[in-house]
């Protein structure tokens, strides 16, 4: 198997590349039957309320866009680019005719999709305050102060229904596009800042100093974002194998469902927090609160853009010479990953005979 970057049946033009492009690549490469699925014309999307998502808005910024059409306009290593909108590519805003594409690659274009303004700018629920605005809210779900806060669980739930009816109207490619943000909120809940906010020795002060612990929980929470990414970045093996053996392991169709399983996913990813949380804070802590001093900038922005204006400046904290010893932290983030891996593999193999009555036949 290739490291992502690597991939010669992937343009230059679709980099550089973030994390839950990563998970789905070598987690669907590692499923036979969908690695080797043939292509899927490209179409255009159905519309929110044919695929049951009319209560589910968008966020004001999102658009569509099909990775299919594209024009290289820039070529940024990876270790340059942790914006988003910084792609080494321009993409069509209409879709592209006569294009097809292997459910695959669906499944890695696509896996960033709700980080791209899908679910920021929107006024869901009160308790947006404190997850940093709408995005946080639907991408992280954690009981703290005595509230249980956020929608990650029901954001996976509805884009796999979405999926499913896409599949059964035949929307095949919309499918594969709803599966693939699916996987994003799936992963998400494999992710130990999205389940857990801090240690709880932390949150019992948060009260008397919300506005500073607001910012180390937001500097911490992405400094372990960014070194994961950078990791993958580097094409560091341990990763890779970690979500491979995951995949394989969580993919017997005849295996528990992924609903069963969830509730003790999120238990297990959210006990590794607290080791993760000290280990950065203690190594970190000054040089990265520093750093997120620039979300004082910007206070209209939704959490996650602020956090983003942070990301270059936190690698360079994370992975200057001469720094702490990350191996510990290496082993950890690889058993998070074996875990992601296994729920993606769960996800495809629950959805393997649904689709084998449904794809188109060829």
């Amino acid at each position: 198997m290739y490291f992502l970057h690597d991939d010669p049946r992937l343009s230059a033009a679709w980099g550089p590349w973030f994390a839950h492009e990563y998970l789905n690549y070598f987690t669907a490469l590692a499923t036979p039957w969908l690695a080797d699925l043939p292509p899927v014309p490209v179409r255009p999307c159905p519309g929110l309320e044919t695929l049951g998502l009319n209560g589910w808005p968008l966020g004001p910024e999102h658009r569509d866009i099909y990775k299919e059409e594209y024009r290289l306009v820039r070529q940024v290593e990876g270790d340059e680019a942790y914006d988003y909108s910084y792609r080494n590519g321009e993409y069509a805003t209409r879709v592209p005719e006569g294009t097809t594409i292997p459910p695959w690659q669906i499944l890695v274009l696509y896996a960033t999709e709700p980080d791209l303004m899908l679910d920021c700018d929107l006024e869901l629920h009160w308790t947006q305050r404190f997850t940093g605005g709408s995005h946080g809210l639907r991408h992280m779900q954690f009981r703290a102060w005595g509230l249980n806060i956020g929608r990650a669980a029901r954001s996976l739930h509805l884009h796999r229904q979405a999926a499913r009816r896409a599949f059964e109207l035949g929307y095949e490619y919309w499918g594969w596009r709803y599966l693939s943000r699916a996987t994003h909120y799936l992963a998400d809940l494999g992710h130990p800042f999205h389940v857990k906010v801090a240690p709880w020795t932390e949150l019992v002060s948060f009260p008397w100093a919300a506005h500073r612990l607001f910012r180390r929980f937001s500097a911490i929470h992405q400094a372990y974002e960014m070194y994961a990414e950078t990791r993958f970045r580097d094409g560091f093996v341990p990763f890779q194998e970690a979500l491979v053996r995951g995949a394989q392991a969580g993919g017997d169709p005849d295996g528990p469902s992924l609903d069963a399983e969830l509730r003790d996913y999120m238990a297990r990813t959210a006990g590794s927090l607290d080791y993760i949380y000290r280990f950065l804070k203690n190594n970190f802590g000054p040089a990265l609160e520093a750093v997120f001093t620039r979300m004082d900038e910007h206070p209209e922005l939704d959490t996650a853009k602020q956090t983003m204006l942070c990301s270059a400046d936190t690698v360079r904290v994370l992975f200057r010479p001469g720094g702490p010893d990350l191996a510990p932290l290496d082993q950890v983030t690889a058993n998070i990953l074996t875990e992601v891996g296994r729920m993606l593999g769960r996800l495809y193999a629950e959805e393997q005979n649904r689709l084998k009555s449904l794809l188109t036949p060829r």
